[in-house]
């Protein structure tokens, strides 16, 4: 019988699941219900469900650390959903196939983003009103009176939430009426900073488009920005200074 280290085994997803729900690990001679960190491997086109101990076990230097299938919000120790709790009991070979979906969607989604960012790249670098140097510090020159072209001529009022960082958020009301979210200083990556839940990045405004702007302001206070500092234009640009 071949011994489990010479088999061909790819560790898929590490998952979690309630503890009033466990999962069975199916090591042989082991069935002990797991939870947390249950590793989901392939073994030579088997799916195995094993307890962390069971895996690192079974395949010993062999084990891998990184699961082949982790995406941003599943595959490295998340809770399953209640649809992919069921399916990793009943039919995990499926929930491996949606998995595989799921990162190809966000792979090609990531591309898209990048080929965006390298296509507007001259429009990002003149809307921004601010530059952050290499030591961190908030740089001295003097903002523009209208860092955006498209802001709501007659409603300059804009609330900044202020980020533990010194990184701000500020909501700027476009002039066809609608809400954005605009970076201040405007930062590498800031058009992946924000979940789809708050918005979509729009790269030519270099802003989020915000569907609902009391979700996504709720949403940056439950992870430490400051309450929306809400004033008109020519008064933030005096208060800029502190939040930087």
């Amino acid at each position: 019988m071949q011994h489990p280290e010479t088999l061909t085994a790819e560790l898929l997803a590490i998952v979690s699941v309630a503890k009033s729900a466990r999962v069975q690990c199916q090591n042989p001679g082991c069935g002990h219900g797991v939870y947390a960190a249950v590793h989901v491997v392939d073994e030579g086109g088997r799916i195995l469900v094993l307890g962390s101990k069971c895996y690192r076990t079974r395949y010993g230097h062999a084990a891998q650390e990184r699961p082949s299938l982790a995406g941003s919000s599943w595959g490295s120790g998340q809770p399953l959903s209640e649809e992919d709790r069921r399916l990793l009991q009943s039919n995990s070979t499926k929930l491996i196939a949606q998995f595989r979906q799921r990162l190809e969607r966000e792979t090609e989604i990531a591309h898209q983003r990048q080929q965006r960012r390298q296509r507007h790249r001259p429009a990002l670098d003149a809307v921004k009103p601010m530059e952050r140097p290499a030591s961190g510090f908030a740089a001295a020159p003097p903002p523009p009176r209208k860092p955006w072209p498209w802001q709501h001529a007659s409603n300059t009022s804009v609330a900044v939430l202020r980020g533990p960082d010194g990184q701000c958020w500020v909501r700027v009301q476009h002039r066809d009426g609608s809400q954005k979210l605009a970076p201040w200083p405007v930062h590498e990556g800031w058009d992946e900073a924000l979940p789809p839940s708050c918005g979509v990045a729009d790269l030519e405004l270099g802003a989020y488009a915000v569907p609902d702007i009391v979700a996504a302001l709720r949403w940056l206070q439950a992870h430490g920005f400051s309450a929306p500092q809400v004033s008109r234009w020519p008064e933030v640009l005096k208060i800029l200074p502190e939040i930087s």
